[in-house]
């Protein structure tokens, strides 16, 4: 029992101290927004693209599209400018802020936004998001982005959550925290042996960049990432749309007179996940419906036969021969598609 007590009398030390040191630590107040804070310098690297080579058609994707779309061929085959902007591990979050932040603010307006996206990432607001993810969105967000924060993160957490984040120091700080142990264990032992930050960046550099790492490794990482959106609740279409970008997206094209077409690409195989399951049909069936009431474009590859397993070199990323066939397929599909000058 006396151990008991101790215990209890540690962690309430603990809980007070962190009370009071952490607003210090990281500049916090409380009680504070729930959900990421964002700063309000916002990239301008795509306006910079925009009115510099003032393509007429920008494409919107993530890894998926920049090693399955060609643009140079693109341009080529359609004869209309073409610029990419990927990101890798991008999602619907991403694309919406940088046509919101981005394009609809650019002297230069394309004509066609085409977004590059698979099964259900369009009406899955919450898929990369944090970790890495909220660095990339970090970058082209404002400071008041409140359609991201609802449909991002808050939609996504319940009361108790909520309640934590705006009142309790050791809850709302641990992305913080864990940045400090984590910066600790890295670069302390080095230090020891004469390994300074920027000679333990290198290391770390080289190991992960050269190494060759186990690929089977690699490959489950990634397809136990992408089973998420193929869960039974990202598959009902109708209950997640309204929560999602896409009526953001379409809103925001439709009001600079900008041409939205989506094109879904086809993944290779999602190790347990049968992509042609009746879900995934059905989910593309409602899909397809709600863009067509909304005057969007929708080209569908996602079980294009010509796109055959040996073109993908894994899961989800086509090899450079399938890049080649892939924008042979969308140019033959936008051509029927594409908005008169």
């Amino acid at each position: 029992m006396r151990s008991f007590f101790r215990y209890l009398i540690l962690l309430s030390a603990l809980v007070t101290i962190s009370w009071a040191a952490i607003p210090g630590w990281f500049n916090i107040r409380f009680p504070r927004q729930a959900g990421p804070h964002f700063n309000r310098e916002v990239r301008r690297k795509y306006i910079t693209t925009l009115n510099k080579e003032q393509p007429d058609i920008v494409l919107l994707g993530d890894s998926t599209m920049m090693e399955g779309v060609d643009p140079e061929l693109l341009s080529e085959l359609t004869g209309r400018q073409v610029s990419s902007f990927h990101s890798l591990g991008s999602a619907s979050a991403f694309w919406y802020l940088i046509l919101k932040n981005n394009i609809v603010i650019a002297d230069h307006h394309p004509q066609t936004v085409i977004i590059v996206f698979r099964d259900t990432m369009l009406t899955a607001p919450g898929f990369r998001v944090y970790g890495g993810f909220l660095d990339n969105l970090d970058e082209f967000a404002t400071d008041h982005e409140t359609v991201l924060l609802e449909k991002a993160y808050l939609n996504h957490m319940n009361w108790a959550e909520i309640q934590a984040e705006e009142h309790i120091p050791l809850y709302s700080a641990r992305e913080n925290l864990r940045e400090k142990v984590d910066t600790w264990i890295r670069y302390l032992v080095p230090a020891w042996l004469g390994c300074d930050r920027q000679c333990t960046d290198d290391a770390m550099f080289n190991v992960f960049t050269s190494a060759e790492l186990e690929p089977g490794q690699l490959q489950s990482r990634i397809t136990t990432v992408e089973e998420y959106l193929y869960t039974p609740s990202q598959l009902d279409f109708h209950q997640n749309v309204d929560q999602s970008f896409l009526p953001e997206i379409i809103q925001l094209t439709r009001e600079n007179n900008i041409q939205l077409i989506v094109v879904r690409l086809k993944p290779n195989t999602i190790r347990t996940i049968r992509l042609d399951a009746p879900a995934v049909g059905q989910y593309i069936t409602d899909l397809s419906s709600y863009l067509a009431e909304n005057g969007v474009v929708f080209l569908d590859y996602g079980r294009d036969p010509r796109l055959r397993s040996d073109y993908f070199r894994d899961s989800l990323h086509l090899k450079p021969e399938g890049k080649t066939l892939f924008t042979q397929i969308l140019a033959e599909g936008l051509n029927g598609v594409l908005k008169k000058d």
